[in-house]
């Protein structure tokens, strides 16, 4: 079962973090993405990462992750003519960037749908809670 929640970052720019864990491509990783907060139909992500295939992710692992995202879209996140967009290139030890656009491993998964189904979270700690004491319910703890 595919899982995603999301929260919107703070700062000039107004960006939805999502965090996707469940089937498809997420079975073997767990997807952070970014998307405007009003993306349209046929829209990408502003930008993508995942965890190293392989990799497992604690809460701890991830909640410094989107502590690093949030920072830097704060500093580099940015809305033009054609949307928003990130200002510079974003890399982050121990996951795998893929830029902006859909990535070929989640092409089925597409932002204006996976951001209106996603659960809504009022900040990174809640989100990695929510996740995290989920996984633990079903028995697929990260840890």
């Amino acid at each position: 079962m595919m899982m995603s929640f999301k929260y919107l970052i703070s700062g000039e720019q107004r960006f939805v973090v999502v965090v996707i864990a469940g089937e498809a491509a997420a079975t073997t990783r767990l997807w952070v993405c970014l998307v405007s907060d009003n993306p349209t139909v046929g829209s990408g992500w502003v930008g993508c990462w995942s965890s190293g295939t392989g990799k497992v992710e604690t809460a701890h692992s991830l909640g410094r992750f989107l502590e690093e995202i949030n920072a830097e879209v704060v500093r580099v996140g940015r809305t033009g003519p054609f949307g928003a967009y990130l200002d510079d290139h974003l890399f982050f030890d121990g996951w795998d960037a893929w830029g902006s656009g859909i990535p070929a491993p989640i092409e089925n998964l597409l932002p204006v749908d996976v951001l209106a189904g996603a659960e809504s979270c009022r900040s990174s700690d809640e989100l990695v809670g929510r996740l995290f004491n989920r996984e633990m319910r079903t028995g697929d703890s990260y840890e």
